[in-house]
């Protein structure tokens, strides 16, 4: 009887928790734009920094590749 109790508690508990957190995050997302938009720049950034990297290190992949298959 009481693991039943304990149970349907625990229960309560948890899907009123995933309740508050899904409501959470759409009040967060809607009411902070500064935020999301400074996010959204720095990830822009980050992203550039990604390409300039990797362009030189594909380059020097396509150019193995080709020394490889004249072997």
């Amino acid at each position: 009887m009481n693991n039943k109790i304990f149970f349907y508690i625990k229960f309560i508990i948890i899907f009123a928790g995933i309740l508050i957190l899904l409501n959470f995050t759409n009040i967060f997302a809607a009411s902070t734009p500064k935020l999301v938009s400074t996010l959204q720049k720095a990830f822009e950034s980050i992203e550039e920094w990604l390409i300039k990297l990797a362009t030189p290190a594909a380059a020097v992949a396509v150019r193995n590749r080709i020394v490889y298959e004249k072997i």
